[in-house]
Order: structure tokens, then C-alpha cells, then sequence
């Protein structure tokens, strides 16, 4: 299955790394998209929230740098997040999740401990957690995609662990951490 992830063309650099929130249930929910749309989805991660993007390079990823990760993790509690609205900003679509702050304190927990990362690099002023449904897509696809995705949401989803991900040629999963909280 090819799963639902922003696409622009353009794969990220080789061993380019990646923290994210996987969120299966909104690869169920957009399935449909996948196959009316190929143009605009691209197959790697499932659909997912960036909790860091870009993370470390691939060849940084040493043993001390997963402990970390998995220490943080493991104090994360699970989150309930509803995904309320699809929004749209050119070719753009996403949704973003209620409530939003839990997933911004979990990104500014993983830069205490590396404050060099920026975000896509500062590419963006605000950046908002959500989940990609399309990026780059021509005006009258994402608005098409927009009123549909529209249709499924409220989305209610259980969110239980972070990915680190590296890209390879695709998106690969290099390792899970699960959230243990309470």
C-alpha cells in the first residue's frame, strides 16, 4: 500500500533522518485519496505527525543517540488527538490536530537535547504539527482533495509511539520508541 505522505517531486537527500508520530488510522481514512490521486502521494512513511524533521544525519545515528530518544519517549504518555479540519494553502493539504499543544511540547523536548536542529531547516515562520495529505499538488487536485478529505474528519486517533525514519532511496524505519508515560 502506498501511504499517504506530502509529495513535491523530489525525494529528501540520501540518509536524510526524520522523528515522526505515526497515525495509522489517517492512512485508513485517506486511503481513498491514494488511489484517486497518486499524482500527489508519494509511498515511504504512513501518514504521520513531524515531531523533527530534518533529525540527525543517518551516519550520526549512534547507540547514545537512540538511548536518548528511547528515554524521552518512554516518558511520553500516549495522546488522544482529534483531527478536526482539512485545511489548504495552495497545494498544500493537511490536518491539523486538537489539541496541538502536547505534540509541540514533545518537539521542543527532543531540541533541549539538540537545540542546533531547526524545523525544516527555518524554512517556515509557524509551523503547526499536522498531518500531510498533499503537498505540491496542482490548485485544482488539492482543493478537490481538500472537500474530500473534508468528508472524514473528525478523525479521533490514539497516538502511541515515534518513529525515527531514514531515507535510503525510500523512507525506511530505522527505530520505534514507544510511549510508556502515565
Amino acid at each position: 500500500m502506498a501511504f499517504v505522505i506530502g509529495y513535491n517531486g523530489a525525494m529528501p537527500r540520501e540518509g536524510r533522518t526524520g522523528l515522526v508520530v505515526p497515525v495509522p488510522a489517517a492512512d485508513e481514512a485517506l486511503a481513498p485519496l491514494v488511489e484517486r490521486y497518486p499524482q500527489a502521494v508519494r509511498e515511504g512513511v504512513p501518514a504521520h505527525l513531524s515531531v523533527l524533521y530534518p533529525f540527525l544525519a543517518a551516519e550520526d545515528l549512534d547507540t547514545g543517540v537512540v538511548t536518548t530518544l528511547r528515554t524521552l519517549f518512554d516518558r511520553q504518555p500516549p495522546l488522544r488527538v482529534v483531527l478536526e479540519r482539512c485545511h489548504r494553502r495552495g497545494g498544500f493539504v493537511y490536518l491539523l490536530p486538537d489539541p496541538i499543544d502536547p505534540l509541540r511540547e514533545l518537539t521542543e523536548a527532543v531540541r533541549r537535547h539538540w537545540p542546533e536542529l531547526v524545523p525544516y531547516e527555518g524554512r517556515y515562520d509557524v509551523l503547526e504539527p499536522h498531518v500531510t495529505v498533499a503537498m505540491g499538488a496542482e490548485e485544482g487536485t488539492a482543493a478537490a482533495m481538500r472537500r474530500e478529505v473534508a468528508e472524514s474528519v473528525p478523525l479521533t486517533v490514539e497516538l502511541d509511539e515515534a518513529w525515527l525514519v531514514v531515507s535510503r532511496q525510500r523512507w525506511q524505519l530505522h527505530e520505534r520508541f514507544a510511549f510508556r508515560g502515565q
